[in-house]
Parts: C-alpha cells; structure tokens; sequence
C-alpha cells in the first residue's frame, strides 16, 4: 500500500503514526474549516455511531461506515464480480465510509462500475483490504468486501 497517497472515505489526506502495534492516521494539512469544523464532525460522527452501530471491519473492529450509508448502485445494493484473476467479491454499496482509507491513483482497468474510476479501499486501523472507492466527476461511492465486514 502506497502510505504517501492515502487519503480517508472522506477525501482528506493522510500520512501514518506507527506507536507499538497500533497505526493512527493524522491529517498532512487542515481542511478548509479548520479544526472547529473537524471537532463539530468528530463530534457528529460519534452521535451516529451510538445511534447506528453501523459496518465495521472483520479483522479488527474498527468502525467503518454505517448502516444509513447503505446505497444501490445500478438498481441494487449488493453485486457479486470476478476480478482479472478470477476471485469472486460480493460487494455492498456505501455512500461514505470514514473508517477506510483509500491509496493510489484512480483506474479504470477491469472497473465494474461502467464510467466510474476505482482505487482500493483499506482499514484506517489495520490496513485490512476492504474494497474499493468508484468514483467519477461529481460522484463517488464505497463498494466493500461484505466478507471482510462485521454488521453492528
């Protein structure tokens, strides 16, 4: 995984704080509110993950997205692809994911979104592989391993 081009399920830049075991992901530079902004989000985000336990990742718990965030992609929420090398994903569609981290440059080789662009998605805890980040201009959206997410 490419740590110098991380970026969170929000877009934001990150750069990686080893300490024992854990990783903590900081922000390499302010977002446009400043810190009062990221404080009231915080704060926002943690009211939504005591009202909607929400999707976290298998491997270590970690709070990934939430139940709300729950989107259909093409006419359906779930999809089953083949990737180039023949493994099968079931996949679920999220709006956002603020527990994932996204690396690399956006591609369009073997994209199962037609017209959208993809970069994989991994744990901000444990770096776990979790899926993928399709976007195109104006839209994005999370399309995640459902075997590699815990529900509630």
């Amino acid at each position: 995984m490419d740590r110098e081009n991380l970026i969170d399920g929000a877009g934001r830049p990150h750069r990686s704080i080893h300490g024992g075991d854990r990783r903590r992901y900081l922000l390499r530079e302010l977002p446009a509110g400043g810190w009062e902004a990221d404080v009231l989000a915080a704060d926002r985000e943690e009211d939504r993950a005591e009202e909607d336990p929400g999707v976290s990742c298998r491997v270590c718990a970690h709070r990934i997205t939430g139940d709300t965030d729950r989107i259909a992609v093409n006419g359906s929420h779930t999809h089953t692809f083949f990737n180039p090398a023949g493994l099968l994903f079931e996949l679920g569609c999220f709006r956002r994911a603020p527990g994932c981290l996204v690396s690399g440059e956006a591609s369009d080789q073997f994209t199962w979104f037609a017209g959208y662009l993809w970069r994989p998605a991994f744990c901000a805890y444990c770096a776990a592989h979790l899926g993928w980040r399709f976007e195109k201009e104006g839209h994005a959206f999370f399309s995640l391993i459902l075997a590699n997410l815990h529900n509630g």
